[in-house]
Parts: structure tokens; sequence; C-alpha cells
């Protein structure tokens, strides 16, 4: 039983989750990503020689999450939301917002529905983020 009171899965039960589409673009120095607006923030990060990793594995209250880009240089988290006309989505960026904040990680949630320069918008967010320091 679940704590809504739905009914879940019995104790020792496991269901097949399905993985994550294995990466089909590659940008830059052979790094293979997954979108479009990913592919263009490697090529920001790689134009400016900022060193970063790809969908770093972290865990979280138990739970496992792979943010878009860790820059270890700025210990900062970068999310690109691409799919904000979809409710769940939303709502699911803001969950991951304020479990970052709890855990204390520095994230910037970069919001990119393909008007506009993505690359603009990641300068001006680091830019944003080199004034705090």
């Amino acid at each position: 039983m679940k704590k809504d009171g739905r009914p879940g899965p019995r104790t020792g039960v496991r269901y097949h989750r399905p993985k994550l589409t294995p990466p089909q673009l590659t940008a830059g120095d052979k790094v293979r990503v997954r979108s479009r607006y990913e592919k263009e923030c490697v090529e920001f990060f790689e134009e400016r020689s900022i060193s970063f990793r790809y969908e770093p594995l972290i865990i979280l209250a138990g739970r496992q999450y792979r943010p878009d880009f860790y820059l270890p240089d700025f210990d900062l988290f970068i999310e690109i939301c691409g799919f904000t006309h979809m409710p769940f989505y939303t709502d699911r960026v803001e969950q991951k917002k304020q479990l970052y904040a709890r855990h204390g990680l520095k994230a910037i949630f970069i919001v990119h529905n393909g008007r506009g320069s993505l690359k603009d918008k990641l300068d001006k967010a680091l830019k944003c983020q080199m004034e705090k320091l």
C-alpha cells in the first residue's frame, strides 16, 4: 500500500523500468548527447573552454538523478528544460529545484522552448552566477 492509500507493488516484487535511450547525437569532442539543446550546450562549453560532465550520476534522498551537466570549476549543475508545455514536466522541474536547494546544491534551470538563442541564455545565466561568487 502506498502512502496515498493506492495499492502498490508487493514487497520484493521488482517491475521492469525502461532504461534511458542511449545518446544519439555527437557533439563537440565526441560527446554523445540526447537532444539538440544539449548539443548546443556542449558546443557552448567547448567554445569557452569550460570543463563539464554530461549527465553525472548523483544520489539525493536515496534516489538517482542525472542532471544534464555539471561544471566542476563552478561547482554548478545545469538543467535544460525544454518541455515546459507539459504540466507533469514542469512539476518535476519544481521538485528538482526544491531537492537541489534542500541538499545545498547550486543549480541553474534554463527554460528553452526553441525561441531565441540557448547559448545567449547560458551565457547570461553563467555571468549571473559568477556575480554571485
